[in-house]
């Protein structure tokens, strides 16, 4: 993250849920898997979806998925996916209104993410380096 608690803008190509891929870029890449990786590890997927990590919840699926952390991202997909439509708002307060109104109101609705990202399945930082060569 940046200064402020901001996400760099995606810097060369960009990968896309829907539709043709391109690569993530590696800075971006490492960023936001950090970000992720901070938030879940101190206070669960209510957490990142709660601060501003979770603006960037889709670019975050499509950078554990270019790294080849395959599961991580499925589980971060999982998540999200418990929110209307299938993906958190980008809009900080929107998703955290969300969260707390229909998603998560007793703060219990992403135990079995939480548990199955802290197994540490995959070494994030291992492929995060691979893949930024």
């Amino acid at each position: 993250m940046c200064a402020g608690g901001a996400f760099p803008a995606p810097v060369g190509g960009r990968s896309s849920l829907a539709g043709k891929e391109t690569p993530v870029d590696a800075a971006l890449a490492r960023t936001l898997v950090e970000a992720l990786q901070a938030e879940v590890n101190n206070g669960g997927f209510e957490q990142f979806f709660f601060n501003s990590a979770g603006d960037r919840t889709r670019d975050t699926i499509e950078a554990l998925s270019a790294i080849g952390a395959h599961h991580t991202a499925s589980i971060v997909r999982s998540a999200a996916a418990k929110f209307p439509g299938g993906l958190p708002p980008e809009d900080r307060f929107a998703r955290q209104r969300l969260l707390l109104d229909r998603v998560s109101p007793d703060s219990d609705a992403f135990s079995e993410e939480d548990a199955a990202f802290l197994e540490h399945r995959e070494d994030l930082e291992a492929l995060v380096s691979k893949y930024a060569g």
